[in-house]
């Protein structure tokens, strides 16, 4: 491990990376569970959590891209997160369905800038301090690995309902830590890029490639993170197994980052890691359709670090390489729309319409986006040559 990561910057940096992913670890297995014991049905807890995701489609282009405008990202970072704890807190006090459906799309818009301005900060702390981003950004994802494995045994114990105040605590620890992040203040000497500048990196035709070729590889979670859970349970696995599930799948893609994932990327080149991404899912999603239960999981978990660690470093790879450091946070913004908004809640609604009547050939749906996304992979391949685009 480079010494860089150990100096002040790349600890808080990973630290932060922590709190974020500690968050997300319980949220993302186990608030469809919460849903599910509120009293939706499997099938309305897959349509609100597509729905909750499809929000982002718009906050997640928004959110960051007015935190380059105002050349804030770290105020805007600390706003989001207030916004989100205070809304989840909320879901306490809620008793009719409607008003739980606002509520979802409410977090679904204040955690849209999470994850992009949580990157941005994160990579340009790696490059203004000299850390390795990769091993920052692995490490980070060890928050969600521990609340995979400490949520499920006590979901286990005291009940789905303790879901909600650990991502409460959570979003309370990563506000605090958000003061001071190393990737905050101004992102460049350059003058903060105006919404045409912005506008015009969006519809850049091989930036629209790019954000198509990594939405559809990631998109191919979809069934994975709205219904994986859920279907476990319907299969006889303990909360305890799903948290360790999950677990696993966290721990194959800190494994990757830590060690050979920036190695991969400069060896295959960011392109050729979304295309590695594309095939796994393939695969992955492709044997999920048969319900395995056995040994058979825990390599399928494994193949996380392909389906999601290579994809995520490939296209912080891209959009290093090709981007200008002003529009960062907006491009982030950018990819986190469509991959964590349109095309995941895409993927997640027609899950949740199909999975009463397939049942775990749903996956088939994550196999075809994989399979999508690793096309784009290879035609992107053919129309980007390394270098910035047109700023």
């Amino acid at each position: 491990m480079g010494a860089g990561l150990l100096t002040g910057p790349g600890i808080r940096t990973t630290v932060f990376y922590m709190a974020i992913f500690m968050t997300m670890g319980a949220h993302v297995p186990f608030w469809p569970l919460w849903l599910e014991h509120w009293g939706l049905t499997a099938a309305e807890v897959g349509m609100f959590t597509a729905l909750g995701v499809g929000v982002r489609v718009v906050a997640g282009l928004v959110v960051p891209a007015a935190a380059d405008r105002l050349d804030r990202r770290g105020a805007v970072m600390a706003a989001c997160l207030v916004a989100s704890l205070l809304l989840f807190l909320a879901h306490r006090w809620i008793g009719d369905k409607a008003v739980l459906l606002a509520a979802t799309l409410a977090v679904g818009a204040t955690l849209a800038g999470v994850g992009p301005l949580a990157e941005a900060l994160g990579v340009e702390a790696s490059r203004r301090h000299g850390f390795p981003y990769a091993q920052s950004r692995g490490l980070g994802s060890l928050g969600f690995l521990a609340a995979n494995l400490i949520v499920g045994a006590l979901l286990a114990r005291f009940g789905v309902g303790l879901a909600l105040w650990w991502i409460v605590g959570c979003l309370a620890v990563a506000a605090i830590l958000t003061a001071g992040h190393p990737g905050g203040g101004r992102a460049s000497g350059a003058a903060p890029p105006r919404l045409r500048e912005i506008g015009g990196l969006i519809v850049n035709p091989v930036f629209a490639l790019f954000l198509a070729a990594a939405a559809f590889g990631q998109a191919g979670h979809s069934v994975y993170f709205a219904l994986s859970s859920v279907h476990w349970v319907s299969l006889g696995l303990s909360e305890a197994r799903i948290g360790a599930l999950w677990a696993a799948s966290v721990a194959a893609e800190i494994v990757f980052m830590v060690t050979l994932g920036a190695w991969t990327v400069r060896r295959l080149g960011a392109v050729s890691a979304l295309a590695l991404a594309g095939a796994a899912g393939v695969l992955r999603w492709g044997a999920m359709m048969f319900d395995p239960v056995g040994w058979l999981l825990w390599p399928l978990q494994g193949l996380h670090a392909a389906t999601f660690a290579a994809g995520h470093l490939g296209a912080m790879a891209f959009i290093s390489a090709a981007v200008p450091t002003r529009f960062g946070a907006a491009a982030q913004g950018a990819m986190g729309s469509m991959a964590v908004g349109l095309l995941l809640a895409l993927g997640m609604a027609a899950a949740a319409a199909l999975y009463p009547s397939l049942g775990g050939a749903t996956y088939g749906i994550g196999a075809i986006l994989s399979a999508t996304g690793l096309g784009l992979s290879l035609l992107l391949a053919r129309r980007w040559h390394g270098g910035l685009l047109r700023d």
